[in-house]
Order: C-alpha cells, then sequence, then structure tokens
C-alpha cells in the first residue's frame, strides 16, 4: 500500500484517524502501533519481524537512558 493509492486514502487512513479518535488516550499509541505495522506488513510482511525487533530495543534503550 502506497500513500497515494485509493485503499489508502479512502480506506485505512480514515478508519485510523477516526478509530484513534474515538479511542481513550490511553490506547491511542497502541492503536497507531498495530496499525503503523499493519501498514507495513501490507508492503512487506518479512520485514515487521525486523520492525518489532527494532521497536523492542530501542524501547528498551530508552528505559535504560532514562535511568542513567
Amino acid at each position: 500500500m502506497l500513500f497515494g493509492t485509493p485503499v489508502f486514502l479512502f480506506a485505512f487512513l480514515p478508519a485510523v484517524l477516526l478509530l484513534h479518535l474515538l479511542l481513550p488516550r490511553a490506547w491511542r499509541n497502541v492503536w497507531l502501533l498495530a496499525a503503523s505495522l499493519v501498514f507495513y506488513a501490507w508492503g512487506e510482511p518479512r520485514f515487521v519481524l525486523v520492525m518489532v525487533a527494532s521497536i523492542a530495543g530501542n524501547y528498551a534503550l530508552g528505559l535504560w537512558v532514562e535511568r542513567a
């Protein structure tokens, strides 16, 4: 899925934005993370595992830096 395709512009983007606005604040980041993973998986599913590993590593390093 590319940013300029009708599927993105008229289905994916409105659905993500609508749910983002309807969800409580505590769940919005989780929703955007899930939507981002779906977006990237649509184009190349095998890279989702790399992205999840990168997210987990960056999160762990961020916690480590915060403690330092």
